[in-house]
């Protein structure tokens, strides 16, 4: 089977470098039409289900490529955004700042670090690694999930067999799609971060 892993649009947070974890931004108008190039260039496709993380962003982006398909998409709480704690809704600098030694783990060795008031990276990975569990063994075909950045990067870490440390390997803008196949129990990945749709409507990409 195949998963189409999409990254949500663009939001507000997003251009301001904002850490955004389960605050509930909107998408911005630039999102919108991000959302829709997917769903436009996925078109001729056929999927069994769409799921998004129940998060806004994630949802606004799902409704517009199902649309396409005259579908609803179906949240799945295991794809919700990290919850980064007292993180969420702060610039990179400010954390930086206020939490240097969180903020190095957080850099060099996520694996160790649980973000303050929030949750570790450790259980974030457990998390979505059922969630691909779920999704290969609920569908025989392909299905479409809407994630975010950090989360996408945590699973395609999971389909190429690398640690946390890994997620700084792996880039994922507003909007991209990733394409995560499942055989006899093994993953492979065979597109990654394709925003050859968004020509039109590229932005800025932050690390958070």
């Amino acid at each position: 089977m195949e998963i189409y892993l999409v990254r949500h649009g663009e939001t507000e947070y997003n251009r301001a470098d904002i850490f955004r974890g389960r605050s509930d931004p909107p998408l911005n108008d630039n999102g919108i039409a991000q959302a829709r190039m997917a769903g436009e260039y996925l078109a001729d496709l056929e999927f069994e289900e769409f799921y998004h993380s129940p998060l806004l962003r994630a949802r606004q982006t799902a409704e517009e490529i199902a649309s396409f398909h005259h579908r609803t998409p179906v949240p799945l709480d295991l794809l919700i955004d990290v919850d980064y704690g007292e993180w969420s809704g702060k610039s990179v600098e400010e954390v930086r700042l206020r939490w240097p030694r969180e903020f190095e783990l957080w850099i060099n060795q996520p694996s160790r670090l649980v973000f303050p008031g929030g949750e570790s990276l450790l259980s974030v990975y457990q998390r979505l690694k059922e969630a691909l569990y779920r999704l290969a063994h609920r569908h025989n075909f392909r299905v479409l999930a809407v994630s975010h950045k950090v989360t996408n990067r945590i699973m395609l870490c999971i389909a190429l067999g690398l640690d946390l440390e890994g997620i700084w390997r792996i880039d994922q803008s507003n909007g991209a799609i990733n394409i995560i196949t499942s055989v006899d129990g093994s993953w492979m990945v065979k597109r990654m971060n394709d925003v050859s749709h968004l020509a039109s409507c590229m932005s800025p990409d932050q690390q958070t």
